[in-house]
């Protein structure tokens, strides 16, 4: 069960987070580097979930990705996939929770980025997009590296929305902290010691890397 448990919870962060730091990237050069009219209301929309209960974020996706859903029903009908239930729902749940701190990372990181040296590539006849692939990104690296660090946290101990979406079905979408969940619920307390103890040894981890870029990375 445990193992189970680790192997979910490692697929859904890899997937979540791969896909938030996308995401982060490339809104933030839309919503940064190019000033995008209506900038206000996506960053809103982005941020957004940070400030909400984990519940309500699951009853939100449950709401437009179920079966009588805009988006699930579409998804049914169309390609026979379901969403609730299934590790899908749980990777939705994460890229949800983990987007909000994944671009607020990189945009305080490309916030700080000289403006000089910017402009100094702009007047060489570099793009935009040049400018941030290849100048904005590298000198941002600290941002992103916190922001992977912290969405690897907070999707790895999500459960209040994943429990809602995913469920707990053993060996498809029960994740570490939903296993812990059913162990103290069962009265397993040797179960529940040893899933504990390897939470925390990864909660250490994630720390020390966390420390280690905020003092060490320039």
């Amino acid at each position: 069960m445990i193992l189970n448990a680790f192997i979910v919870s490692l697929k859904v962060v890899f997937v979540a987070v791969s896909i938030s730091l996308l995401l982060g990237i490339l809104l933030n050069y839309v919503l940064i580097e190019k000033r995008s009219r209506g900038k206000s209301l996506l960053e809103t929309l982005i941020i957004f979930p940070m400030f909400l209960p984990p519940s309500a974020i699951g009853y939100i996706v449950l709401i437009v990705f179920g079966k009588s859903g805009a988006i699930g029903e579409f998804l049914s009908e169309s390609f026979n996939v379901s969403v609730i239930f299934t590790i899908i729902g749980a990777i939705i749940v994460g890229i949800i929770v983990s987007l909000p701190i994944m671009y607020q990372s990189i945009k305080t990181s490309l916030l700080g980025v000289d403006m000089d040296i910017k402009w100094a590539a702009s007047e060489m006849g570099a793009s935009k997009a040049q400018i941030y692939r290849k100048i904005s990104l590298p000198l941002s690296k600290k941002g992103i590296l916190t922001g992977v660090i912290l969405s690897i946290a907070r999707v790895f101990g999500e459960f209040g929305a994943t429990i809602l979406v995913a469920g707990n079905i053993p060996g498809e979408t029960q994740t570490v902290p939903m296993a812990m969940y059913y162990a103290i619920e069962n009265d397993n307390r040797e179960i529940a010691t040893i899933i504990l103890i390897c939470i925390v040894i990864i909660s250490v981890a994630l720390t020390l890397s966390y420390n280690f870029i905020l003092k060490r990375m320039k």
